[in-house]
């Protein structure tokens, strides 16, 4: 015969079992796109950043100029975060990434997700 335990322990695991997919459903509110004439005037070492424009050239390995309608700034992909995408000057890209002011070094942002924008 079951003893109480048992049977408040299975319908506690229960309990946790159905709502463990609700949980897993959040995906995260919606970006605040920033621009980088905004971002380079006010924004925090170490802020995250979305921005939206063009990668226009790359500087070093890893490192590249991107592009809005209000400037230019330095940022930092790693090979990794280009997912094997193709990325030219003319291809739209959204970046995620953290705002790194370093000092006597150019402020850049560390991206960590890349997208392109169709």
């Amino acid at each position: 015969m079951l003893n109480l335990k048992t049977i408040a322990a299975a319908t506690a695991l229960a309990s946790v079992i159905a709502f463990a997919p609700a949980q897993a459903q959040f995906v995260g509110g919606p970006s605040n796109v920033t621009t980088v004439k905004n971002l380079l005037d006010s924004g925090k070492d170490d802020q995250l950043a979305t921005l939206e424009g063009y990668i226009v050239q790359q500087v070093k390995h890893e490192k590249y100029m991107f592009r809005d309608s209000t400037g230019e700034m330095l940022v930092e992909i790693d090979d990794e975060v280009f997912k094997g995408q193709r990325v030219d000057p003319k291809t739209k890209v959204r970046i995620d990434g953290e705002l790194e002011r370093d000092f006597m070094e150019k402020d850049k942002v560390d991206v960590y997700n890349l997208t392109i924008l169709r």
